[in-house]
């Protein structure tokens, strides 16, 4: 039953997203914009709407959860509120992420999307609650009618969207890809440029043993990373960061490498 839940599980989203605009102490301007956008990206499988739901539906399940625990609690706001976190569970479970960047595939084309660089964690989540506190801001404002804070906060909100937003939506531009012609390791957080990796080369594809040398494109993210060892050496060009996460330079020679994807390419 599980399984067959992660094989659908857009729906049961959509679903359980409906039931939250059903909070009893209702949404303001704010609430119902973030939440309609979130309506709208259960329905658009693409990279930007994953972003979209896992940046803006937390934000959305936080602020009814805190608003059903400042009154009385009744069954209506338990439901609602067992309905959007179950919601927001299923958002961040890799099936769902999957049928997001897979629906953005071009022609044949498999996407396997990469699990988040650990050292990247804090300053996300970070940047995430920030975010999330001037919106809770704004909502404030908006409902109070203070609009000398509404209108600044509305400004920084945008400021910060064109600041962040690119880098959150970064995550979810991180992949792994299957082409007729082999492999490419798509990620620009720890790379400079796309690493293709042609069939003929490729020598082997396995979960990694523990202690293995291969170059380590993983971030040091939790799971069993991939290790794909080559028949040739080839040349792997790292961004800044990647370069800094694992001490070396910029540019390498290597015969094997590890990425970390939250489904297994495997099968």
């Amino acid at each position: 039953m599980i399984q067959r839940l992660l094989t659908h599980i857009a729906w049961p989203i959509r679903v359980l997203w409906v039931f939250v605009a059903l909070a009893p102490n209702g949404f303001g301007v704010v609430a119902w914009i973030l939440w309609a956008l979130v309506a709208i990206a259960t329905w658009i499988h693409h990279p930007i709407s994953l972003t979209t739901a896992r940046c803006l539906g937390p934000i959305v399940i936080v602020g009814v959860i805190s608003n059903a625990a400042t009154n009385p609690w009744d069954a209506i706001s338990v439901a609602v509120s067992a309905c959007g976190i179950i919601s927001l569970m299923l958002m961040f479970t890799a099936e769902y992420g999957s049928a997001h960047v897979q629906a953005g595939a071009y022609g044949n084309e498999r996407r396997f999307l990469l699990r988040i660089p650990a050292p990247v964690v804090l300053p996300t989540f970070i940047t995430w609650t920030l975010f999330a506190v001037f919106i809770f801001v704004l909502e404030s404002a908006e409902q109070n009618r203070n609009y000398s804070l509404g209108i600044p906060m509305l400004l920084v909100i945008c400021a910060a969207l064109w600041k962040f937003a690119p880098q959150m939506h970064r995550l979810s531009k991180r992949w792994l890809v299957r082409v007729p012609a082999g492999w490419v390791v798509h990620d620009d957080l720890m790379l400079a440029e796309n690493l293709l990796i042609r069939s003929h080369n490729l020598s082997a594809m396995e979960f990694a043993l523990a202690g293995s040398e291969a170059l380590d494109l993983s971030g040091m993210t939790r799971g069993v990373p991939i290790q794909l060892t080559l028949r040739e050496m080839t040349d792997v060009r790292l961004s800044t960061l990647g370069a800094r996460l694992l001490k070396t330079m910029d540019a390498l020679h290597v015969q094997a490498f590890l990425v970390a994807t939250t489904r297994t390419p495997l099968n």
